[in-house]
């Protein structure tokens, strides 16, 4: 079961045929909607919850830099933590140590993200973690614990501090993780008079939000 939820997850390559490892995400795809809704001219930073390896991480920071912000990056940096099972039985936790073959998860990310100083690590359960009212948010990414009470707790650390026309993604929408997809439904229907947009990209399992 694990050999097949791999298959899925194999690293892919990029335009330069540069392998992107640890980026399973697709972060390009996330870029691109952030150029195009010019999401970088507006107030305030951008914020991720799941960071694994750091790549997606570096990613958002060297486009971050280009425009004087900053990415929060919380991640508890504990590789068995997120027993979150799959329904082919596949654990989310089996699939990072997996792919970290017995290395440090946050040495790996540190190594990836090292030189980007404009990266707000936060070595914390996302669950104990708070940002004052006056700290802005342009773009949020969720991709931590496949929990529901976690996805549900991460999606309101970040939208009380999204600004307007900002936007909030989740990765593994409809995709083998059906508690995830229902809570993100739920928290859609439970604050759709917030949502201006909602855009689902479906070959990379993610479901963007678009604040009023």
């Amino acid at each position: 079961m694990l050999q097949r939820f791999f298959q899925r997850l194999l690293p892919r390559r990029d335009s330069s045929n540069e392998c992107v490892g640890n980026d399973f995400v697709g972060y390009e795809v996330l870029l691109d909607f952030i150029r195009k809704r010019s999401l970088h001219r507006l107030e305030g930073d951008l914020v991720e919850i799941g960071s694994f390896m750091g790549g997606g991480t570096a990613k958002l920071a060297r486009f971050a830099r280009r425009h004087g912000k900053r990415v929060f990056a919380i991640d508890v940096f504990d590789p068995g933590a997120d027993t979150t099972a799959t329904e082919d039985g596949v654990r989310m936790c089996d699939i990072y140590q997996a792919f970290l073959e017995g290395r440090s998860q946050l040495e790996v990310y540190r190594e990836t993200t090292r030189g980007l100083d404009n990266i707000v690590t936060i070595t914390e359960d996302s669950k104990v973690v708070s940002f004052p009212k006056e700290q802005r948010f342009v773009f949020g990414f969720i991709d931590g614990n496949h929990r529901p009470d976690y996805v549900r707790n991460d999606f309101n650390l970040i939208w009380s501090n999204l600004v307007a026309d900002g936007a909030l993604g989740f990765h593994d929408y409809n995709f083998g993780l059906p508690e995830v997809t229902r809570c993100i439904n739920d928290l859609m229907a439970e604050h759709t008079d917030e949502i201006g947009e909602v855009r689902e990209i479906e070959t990379q399992h993610i479901v963007l939000l678009v604040r009023k």
